[in-house]
């Protein structure tokens, strides 16, 4: 299935393929990556979904935001894609930072969203995770994305996975050290303020939330307690995996997004 590249103004870069007039699918990135992480996903789910994936302001080939960013500004990023690709609700599959943005869109524009994958990622922090956080943004302004790219990398991937494919360290530190610091240290400034514990309750989408058993940046914890505020959602804990459950096994993550779409499309609320 061919790949078009479409880019909307301000410049948000995005991609679509699959079949026209089928439900769509859009998957969101994590911070300091973008849209290519995902393909594996897009090379599979584009046989039977309309699949959209776009890079965030700041990430990949869109520009720059405008401003320090904020779960508004790219929910709304995300919106301008959906508008200018012409389609209506969507599944979105959203991974870390992608995760929060997809939680801030379904809670803003509920008919919009057909259903929700929430991969590795959280609806609020520990005050002491917060700290963890802001000092993250401190270390991309004064020590710079070489020593981000570090520490990302060793939170990032399993020891395990990481002696197994350093090319997939070596692709995410050249991704972060494509980011500019002062951006990158302010999505940690706006991360570390994230706060949805109290609205969630309200998303009544089908919700999937998916933990990787050795993650230690969104923790079973978190994934349990997301699952406990949207009603009706379901948990899948995925063992001997990190923060990237769809790049550290993509056939077991994506036969499990499988089973979960179809169940919507067949048995649609």
């Amino acid at each position: 299935m061919p790949i078009a590249e479409a880019t909307l103004s301000p410049r948000i870069h995005y991609v679509r393929t699959g079949p026209r007039g089928v439900p769509p699918l859009v998957f969101l990135h994590a911070v300091g990556l973008d849209l290519t992480w995902w393909g594996e996903q897009i090379e599979t789910f584009s046989q039977n979904f309309d699949v959209i994936a776009f890079d965030m302001p700041g990430h990949g080939l869109s520009g720059k935001a405008t401003g320090a960013p904020s779960f508004d500004l790219l929910a709304d990023a995300l919106h301008a894609v959906l508008a200018h690709a012409g389609v209506g609700a969507a599944h979105l599959v959203g991974i870390s930072v992608g995760g929060m943005i997809a939680q801030r869109f379904a809670l803003r524009h509920p008919g919009l969203v057909r259903s929700l994958t929430l991969v590795a990622t959280l609806c609020t922090f520990a005050d002491p995770v917060r700290e963890a956080l802001r000092e993250r943004a401190r270390v991309a302004r004064t020590q710079g994305m070489e020593t981000i790219a570090k520490l990302s990398n060793a939170r990032w991937f399993p020891p395990a996975f990481r002696e197994r494919r350093p090319d997939v360290l070596d692709r995410a530190t050249a991704s972060l050290l494509s980011q500019d610091p002062e951006f990158h240290a302010s999505m940690w400034d706006m991360i570390s303020a994230l706060d949805f514990e109290s609205e969630i309750s309200a998303i009544t989408c089908p919700t999937l939330v998916v933990v990787g058993a050795e993650d230690p940046n969104a923790p079973l914890a978190a994934g349990q307690r997301i699952a406990a505020l949207i009603g009706g959602a379901a948990l899948q804990k995925m063992e001997a995996l990190g923060h990237f459950p769809p790049i550290e096994s993509p056939r077991a993550f994506n036969a499990l997004l499988h089973r979960f779409l179809n169940g919507q499309e067949e048995h649609p609320r």
